[in-house]
């Protein structure tokens, strides 16, 4: 699946007035992304958002969101997102049919609901209007 990258030059920059690594804020955002894919993504039989995770240098989920997957779909194949550096996190399905459902031109335009491009731009909005750096403040 292609990748949705963020440039961390303002977080950075933020980081360091909070007196907090970048680390620490991509990862709160990498797991805001997830909850929100979950809620987003399509569901027919549920391996699609069960096997959302996310996956960062110190963690991943993708033993839990495999087994999840497969537990209502069994003959659905994982895939593990590569193990970023730390300060970055990968987030996403993990099932092998995810880019199908979210990317246009790959399905016939009634199967296609994207689920984590929304949630990318859900979560980056709270940052960009200031609700989620008013959270860290506090």
């Amino acid at each position: 699946m292609d990748s949705i990258q963020i440039d961390t030059k303002e977080v950075d920059r933020i980081a360091k007035v909070l007196g907090t690594n970048r680390d620490g804020i991509v990862r709160r955002m990498a797991f805001q992304v997830e909850g929100l894919t979950k809620e987003l993504a399509p569901i027919e039989f549920g391996a699609l958002r069960n096997s959302t995770y996310t996956e960062t240098s110190k963690e991943s989920g993708y033993a839990q969101a495999s087994s999840a997957a497969k537990s209502v779909r069994a003959d659905v194949e994982t895939i593990r997102h590569p193990v970023p550096q730390e300060g970055f996190a990968n987030v996403g399905p993990s099932v092998n049919y995810a880019e199908y459902v979210e990317l246009p031109g790959n399905v016939l335009k009634a199967g296609q609901r994207p689920y984590l491009t929304p949630a990318v731009e859900q979560v980056v909005q709270r940052y960009n209007n200031g609700t989620e750096w008013e959270e860290l403040t506090k």
